[in-house]
């Protein structure tokens, strides 16, 4: 019986450590944030200029920005995934740029050399900031959020006017991903930015695209197919066969964005939906 006692306690103090650093360490696996900061010229796109915003709780965070040169065509509004700054989609903005559309690279607090702390709450302040330098602008604004960054372009889509919203490899929630990692752990009553955006995506009332990868190992498709039965506005579905959660612009993201951007106006006046 001792023996069985010492085995439980040490089961239960085993436990309660991993329930402590499950709670402790989240932020740094939500949020791997990278401080390097790199300028447009570096990441293929001298043409953008960088600009500074400050959020509503006081940050001043800097983005990259270019205007259209279609005056027809919209601007977007990119917020990348959580181990990248803005940098890492100097390609994807190359090409919206050659394609005649405005780009705006949100980066968020705590990455590329802003300051601040992520957290859920302050990425989406940020993203705000972003989107009312484009409302000054008089810009017309289609989010694209891929990864982390689907979370933010979802929950801003319910709080602002936007011509469209672009998802790439986007979550259900966090804790969706996280209970799926961790089936031993109370994950959702532990997890401090749950991001859910299964309970807001049917609020868009904008055209939605979503692409992802059907191979993709970090945020299953089924995500993706489960947000996409919610969608209550226009809609497109892109599978990309064969790609996995990284590289999905040169995988036929790109391809599938600027054809969902060429069809938008069609789209938005029959209510069409569109699985591929």
């Amino acid at each position: 019986m001792k023996i069985l006692i010492a085995i439980l306690a040490v089961g239960a103090t085993l436990y309660a450590v991993a329930l402590l650093l499950a709670y402790v360490a989240q932020d740094r696996l939500i949020f791997p944030a990278i401080p390097l900061a790199q300028t447009p010229e570096e990441a293929g796109v001298g043409d953008m200029a960088v600009v500074s915003l400050r959020t509503g709780d006081g940050l001043d965070l800097q983005g990259w920005h270019k205007a259209p040169t279609a005056l027809e065509k919209p601007t977007l509004l990119l917020f990348h995934g959580n181990g990248e700054t803005v940098a890492w989609n100097g390609h994807i903005a190359r090409a919206l740029i050659d394609a005649g559309y405005g780009v705006f690279m949100a980066e968020y607090r705590g990455y590329g050399g802003n300051p601040g702390k992520p957290s859920e709450a302050g990425l989406y302040e940020d993203g705000r900031a972003a989107f009312d330098f484009l409302e000054a602008a008089r810009a017309r604004v289609v989010l694209h959020g891929y990864s982390l960054g689907s979370g933010v372009a979802v929950q801003l889509a319910t709080e602002r006017r936007v011509e469209a919203v672009i998802l790439a490899a986007p979550y259900t929630s966090i804790a969706d991903i996280s209970e799926r990692m961790l089936p031993f752990l109370p994950v959702r009553s532990l997890l401090r930015h749950p991001f859910d955006s299964f309970s807001k995506i049917g609020r868009l009332k904008a055209p939605v695209l979503i692409y992802h990868g059907t191979l993709d190992r970090v945020i299953p498709p089924d995500h993706s197919r489960r947000l996409f039965e919610c969608v209550n506005a226009p809609r497109t579905f892109v599978a990309l066969e064969g790609a996995g959660h990284v590289g999905l612009w040169e995988s036929g993201g790109e391809a599938a964005v600027l054809s969902f951007l060429d069809a938008l106006p069609a789209m938005m006046s029959d209510g069409a939906d569109r699985a591929l």
